[in-house]
């Protein structure tokens, strides 16, 4: 049997729109056994355990299957047990640890002959963007490029002195909808707005300038249109600004928003920012404390 394990993901954060992303110590695991019989079986345990298919139209087999083709590999049959921890269309790389998870598997059963760029290559193939993938695959903070066919990134360490909070709403979001609110064109303003910022970031993190990473986090591109669909988004932002506790930015494309704090969230803290999220309608509500990850892909061969 095999073990695969890989982390949620966080991408944009702010600024960074389509290019970062920041594994989390949230989990897609994955517990593989090939079987004779021709098929795919997977149980599907925690997170969308209860409407997420569990035959060979499961996101893991069809990924399976796509990378077999492409490398000739032999198809064989499998029987998953997957255990998530990560919610579901809520912008947590839900999508893109599966993909991972999947990728590695059918590396894992034909002698590890990708490479990890390899991995990465199929990957943002399959799942669309490199910002999700590559953290979820290398872990830390990454910066993704695509230069033609090839994807570069580089990968970065997170600061221990800031506390991440992720509020996870109910409710999930497409992020082909997403993708369809934000505008076809930019004024040149917005576009230095951005560049300005994801550079003044990245500098604060190679020098681990906690205060000028606040500074920068702010956008342009994507959160403000994406936030007009995230009730409270605006309002947790002004809180934070206001009490001096740090910065919120929508997770992905939503629905999750992750605050980034100077220090621990307080259970007053919860509550009142509870209070501004029931405001605009949204009573249903995971608050829960996060960790950056410094690890992506885990194997163990049992």
């Amino acid at each position: 049997m095999i073990e695969v394990r890989i982390p949620a993901t966080t991408a944009n954060l702010g600024c960074g729109f389509d290019v970062l992303g920041m594994a989390l110590d949230l989990y897609y695991t994955v517990h593989v056994r090939p079987i004779k019989e021709n098929k795919y079986i997977i149980r599907n345990r925690g997170e969308g355990e209860h409407y997420l298919p569990e035959d060979d139209r499961n996101l893991f087999f069809k990924t399976v299957k796509k990378v077999s083709k492409m490398k000739n590999f032999p198809e064989q049959g499998l029987e998953v047990e997957a255990f998530n921890q990560i919610p579901v269309c809520r912008g947590l790389g839900s999508s893109a640890a599966c993909i991972a998870a999947a990728i590695v598997t059918v590396n894992e059963l034909n002698g590890r002959v990708l490479s990890i760029q390899d991995m990465i290559h199929f990957a943002t193939q399959i799942e669309g963007h490199p910002d999700n993938v590559i953290p979820a695959m290398v872990g830390g903070l990454t910066v993704a490029m695509k230069n033609n066919q090839e994807i570069l990134y580089q990968k970065f360490p997170f600061f221990d002195n800031i506390h991440l909070v992720a509020c996870i709403p109910e409710y999930t979001l497409s992020t082909e909808e997403m993708r369809k609110i934000l505008p076809s064109e930019y004024s040149r303003e917005d576009v230095i707005y951005n560049l300005s910022r994801i550079a003044y970031l990245m500098g604060s993190i190679c020098r681990q300038d906690r205060e000028g990473f606040f500074a920068a986090l702010d956008d342009a591109i994507h959160q403000p249109f994406r936030g007009q669909k995230i009730p409270g988004f605006f309002e947790i932002r002004e809180y934070l600004h206001e009490k001096g506790k740090g910065e919120a930015v929508i997770s992905g494309s939503g629905s999750t928003i992750l605050l980034m704090l100077r220090d621990p969230i307080s259970s007053s803290d919860e509550a009142e920012m509870r209070e501004l999220f029931a405001q605009k309608g949204t009573t249903d509500l995971v608050i829960k404390k996060v960790n950056w990850e410094s690890q992506g892909i885990r194997v163990i061969q049992r």
